[in-house]
């Protein structure tokens, strides 16, 4: 038990101490860019729970879609859902996105102990959890108040030809009991995983927005930069870039053993398709790939000139610089290639262009590597000075 204690104290000091060394800064303390996260999270948390309450059907792929046979009420309602469907499609991947960013932006006020924090983010802090919590709490006491009372009103006693006629607040009742049955109809299991995830969603993401919103009225701390020496500046960025690099080759696992699994089990595989499972999969990848491929060449961009400006510019940092320019070069190609490949592509039908895209998105990576193993011998070779 003393082990397990011992190594969570140690990640929870390893954690403070990232924190106090890197903390947020740029445009994630920006007062603007908080709040936008804290809009954007709130909008399209709505947009999920709009798509909830809309009756869902196969009305797309069957005749009721022909316009003309179609009331007016229906043709309004079906436009409505075709709407809050397309936007709902991306709710969660924006909502994840929008509430990681937020923890990041926060995570100096939120997982701070109170001594590295001043009185006002100490109190904005246990405001917003105690607030979060507390109508949380209420709203959940006042859903099920609700429900009890639409259940008292709307109970009948007896069936049968004897029994009393229904009165309105039971026919009311059955009305809304008919919709009820209407939302899990389509998919039900769909639709509790829906109300079941958007309810966590908001349990962890309404404190964060609370204290996010109210912190944007306020300057971030601008914090004392850190004394580091220039030799461990290379070794720190090569071991944040390969720690990324495992990520990246993480989705690509991800993605190769879920492929893997969804020719094993075809519903597994045709939930990926329809329900959008690869694309966000695939669009997660795309954005941190690229986000580690920006991150990379400015962090190498800044080792070398300030390797250059010492007169450590030694053999490793050429051969760093060698891959770096190749990296950017497959970076360029990677981008100006798409229109070129699509044209052959309508040349040579039987060609595919974004295999060639592809190949040259995974010949990035090992330049790139290669890039930062030099880079990382620079400290290295200083060190041994």
């Amino acid at each position: 038990m003393s082990e397990k204690t011992n190594i969570l104290e140690k990640m929870r000091k390893s954690r403070m101490e990232n924190i106090l060394s890197n903390p947020p800064s740029g445009f994630m303390v920006n007062s603007g860019f908080r709040r936008f996260l804290c809009v954007i999270a709130v909008l399209f948390s709505y947009i999920y729970f709009a798509k909830l309450l809309l009756p869902q059907s196969d009305c797309m792929n069957s005749p009721c879609h022909v316009v003309n046979q179609l009331t007016v009420a229906q043709t309004l309602y079906l436009l409505l859902m075709m709407i809050v469907n397309q936007w709902a499609f991306y709710a969660p991947l924006i909502m994840a996105i929008s509430f990681f960013l937020l923890r990041r932006s926060m995570r100096r006020v939120t997982s701070l102990p109170d001594e590295y924090l001043d009185e006002r983010e100490i109190a904005n802090r246990d405001w917003a959890f105690k607030l979060g919590y507390l109508v949380i709490r209420r709203v959940g006491l006042v859903v099920a108040v609700v429900f009890f009372v639409l259940s008292t009103i709307g109970y009948k006693a007896g069936s049968g030809q004897f029994s009393p006629p229904p009165s309105n607040t039971v026919v009311a009742m059955n009305a809304f009991k008919d919709y009820l049955k209407s939302l899990i109809a389509y998919d039900a299991l769909g639709y509790l995983f829906g109300i079941i995830g958007l309810l966590t969603y908001v349990a962890y993401s309404f404190p964060l927005i609370l204290v996010a919103w109210r912190e944007s009225k306020f300057p971030e701390p601008i914090p004392v930069p850190k004394e580091t020496t220039e030799l461990e500046t290379p070794r720190t960025v090569a071991r944040k870039y390969f720690l990324r690099l495992l990520i990246v080759l993480g989705l690509i696992a991800l993605y190769v053993g879920l492929t893997a699994l969804a020719f094993i089990v075809p519903a597994f595989g045709e939930w990926l398709t329809f329900k959008g499972g690869i694309f966000f999969l695939l669009f997660g990848f795309v954005v941190y790939a690229m986000f580690v491929y920006v991150w990379a060449s400015i962090k190498t961009v800044q080792v070398l000139t300030q390797a250059k400006q010492n007169g450590q510019f030694s053999m490793s940092a050429t051969w760093a610089l060698v891959f770096f320019a190749l990296t950017q070069f497959l970076g360029l190609a990677l981008l100006f290639g798409f229109p070129i490949a699509n044209s052959l592509a309508s040349a040579a039908p039987n060609t595919n262009p974004l295999v060639f895209l592809v190949r040259l998105g995974f010949a990035m990576i090992p330049a790139q590597v290669l890039s930062f193993v030099f880079l990382r011998r620079i400290g290295e070779a200083n060190k041994g000075e």
